[in-house]
């Protein structure tokens, strides 16, 4: 099975699976031909592809609530993207502050610089931002999804082996998906962000307001 992943939590379970299951072909990548496409649900729709199957929610939060002053990484990424559309359609007034790293972020939010930070799940608490927009009526398909062209049995199969490989053993697993990144993470990162967010793949249901609002505020 040939996977194109991009190199985020999104692949932590597959490449959990290859520790056991040798035939997957991992490649990771924003091209190419594949039997499955793994990458955040706005990713999927900015690249035209079905969100076959969400495979992971609550991956990006708010803590601790939303206050004026946000911090935000990554300008015009998937949690941007979701945060902002979410702001827009609540009439809320925030101003957003981009940092170019995790760590001066929180520097910032512990310092009383900023309120709010939208984070990738590596602590317990905040709210999710598939649920802030689900509020202004979004159904949001998780955090990430795959686009399956084939293979999709042997596909659900290896990925929730994955998921079962990163709950029983997480300190092992993070260790083997780390040693097979193109980039490097923090070890605490791929840990906590596993344990923090919902591991489950399943079919979405109608996501077609969700990719109106993703192609709106992509652009």
């Amino acid at each position: 099975m040939k996977v194109i992943a991009a190199p985020g939590p999104v692949s932590y379970p597959i490449i959990a699976a290859t520790m056991d299951i040798k035939d997957i072909d991992i490649e990771f990548s924003k091209e190419g031909i594949a039997d499955v496409v793994l990458d955040s649900t706005v990713s999927l729709v900015k690249r035209n592809l079905n969100i076959d199957y969400v495979t992971i929610k609550g991956l990006s939060r708010v803590y601790p609530k939303i206050g004026y002053k946000i911090g935000m990484t990554r300008k015009g990424g998937a949690a941007d993207v979701i945060f902002r559309a979410y702001i827009d359609i609540s009439g809320k007034t925030v101003e957003i502050k981009y940092y170019n790293d995790m760590s001066s972020m929180m520097d910032a939010l512990n310092g009383r610089e900023i309120d709010t930070v939208v984070a990738p799940a590596m602590m317990s608490g905040g709210e999710t931002l598939e649920s802030y927009l689900g509020s202004v009526g979004v159904y949001v398909p998780g955090s990430c999804g795959a686009a399956v062209f084939n293979n999709s049995d042997d596909f659900i199969k290896a990925y929730n082996h994955g998921i079962d490989l990163i709950k029983n053993d997480p300190e092992k697993t993070a260790d083997y998906i780390l040693s097979k990144l193109p980039m490097k993470f923090p070890r605490e990162f791929i840990i906590e962000t596993m344990r923090n967010s919902e591991l489950n793949v399943h079919k979405p249901d109608d996501y077609k307001k969700f990719s109106e609002i993703v192609r709106k505020y992509s652009e």
